[in-house]
């Protein structure tokens, strides 16, 4: 019996082993997709990704493509022209170029917009060399025949950056519809959109940019009362935008003016409490926390998340009405000593930096 047993213990090591062995193969097996169709879409979307990016602001996020690029005279950068919304940017303040976690964001240096057809265009310069999609209706002044019925895909950055890029599918449920009061200024279809997507393009299956997507109808009136809507989302059609983007001049591109900032979001203690692991600071804390970066300025050089800023130029601080008390009348190039509490293994350390704002 006990003979019977052992043998059945081997075995069943011996299956798993093997499984585990199958498993590891598969993994590292290139994917083979089973469709000539799924192949098609994958490629398409790897092709038109790089091009994609989020613009963010002082209020926000949106999505956005780039279409254009001319070279800067004198100069080793380049100027890159990206599409959007004009709700996405009006108001924006400060702006910056968003490619992804991995990636430091670039300032935005000025924008053109025309409101009424809810579609601007942001430009940046830099020396990196950037994917620029081709748009047929901008660069070559021809129509993409946009159909009922064909597959359509929406990439952007929806909800917040950490779905940069995101994709959705459906198909186009009207190929021509009113907006704003313009007819034929959007397309309708089933590409899921959600807040964040404003900006971002519409793809056919051939990798073509048809539209900017621009809104969604969340919800419809029924005898039922209000119930939320599924499949009513707008993009904005590129054969009606493109001779408004084409007709931008120099003299339509406002500058973005640039503060000098420190370039970190904060929280107070109370607020980052109730969200996070009270591990992360120290007992009965008593400062602001450090929770985000701006990748364009030097903060993010000299503190990390979760810093407790416990002081600013010797004054204590206690919210963020303090820190911003203490950059009343900031101008570039202004130092200021920051001391924080940072977790380093078990216990806390009191670290003091003096940054410059940029």
């Amino acid at each position: 019996m006990k003979k019977k047993l052992l043998y059945l213990l081997l075995a069943t090591l011996t299956l798993f082993t093997l499984a585990g062995c199958s498993f590891a193969l598969r993994a590292e097996t290139p994917y083979q997709s089973p469709t000539p169709y799924e192949q098609l879409r994958i490629d398409m979307i790897a092709t038109v990704e790089p091009s994609v990016v989020a613009v963010k602001t002082e209020t926000g996020h949106g999505s956005g493509i780039i279409y254009k690029s001319e070279p800067i005279l004198e100069s080793s950068e380049t100027l890159y022209y990206v599409m959007t919304n004009y709700h996405v940017v009006e108001d924006g303040g400060e702006m910056t170029v968003h490619f992804g976690a991995d990636q430091t964001d670039i300032p935005v240096i000025d924008y053109a917009g025309y409101e009424l057809y809810d579609i601007a265009v942001v430009r940046f310069r830099t020396n990196k060399v950037l994917r620029v999609h081709n748009v047929a209706p901008i660069n070559d002044n021809t129509i993409t025949e946009i159909i009922k019925g064909q597959d359509v895909y929406a990439i952007g950055s929806p909800q917040n950056l950490d779905k940069f890029n995101y994709v959705t599918q459906g198909v186009v449920s009207l190929s021509t519809f009113p907006y704003n009061g313009i007819v034929g200024l959007a397309i309708m279809h089933d590409a899921e959109l959600n807040p964040g997507n404003s900006g971002g393009p519409l793809f056919n299956l051939n990798g073509e940019l048809i539209g900017i997507n621009v809104a969604k109808i969340p919800t419809v009136s029924s005898q039922d009362g209000t119930i939320s809507a599924e499949g009513l989302n707008y993009s904005l059609s590129i054969n009606k935008i493109a001779p408004i983007v084409r007709s931008f001049t120099e003299n339509d591109f406002q500058e973005v003016v640039r503060k000098p900032r420190l370039g970190i979001s904060v929280q107070e203690v109370e607020i980052f409490l109730q969200e996070n692991d009270a591990a992360l600071l120290p007992p009965n804390p008593v400062g602001v926390v450090v929770v985000g970066f701006d990748q364009t300025r030097n903060a993010k050089d000299f503190l990390e998340m979760y810093d407790l800023i416990i002081s600013m130029n010797g004054a204590p601080i206690t919210s963020i009405a303090e820190i911003g008390a203490q950059l009343t009348d900031a101008e570039f190039g202004d130092p200021h000593v920051i001391r924080v509490l940072r977790k380093v293994g078990d216990s806390f350390v009191e670290l003091e930096f003096t940054i410059i704002l940029s």
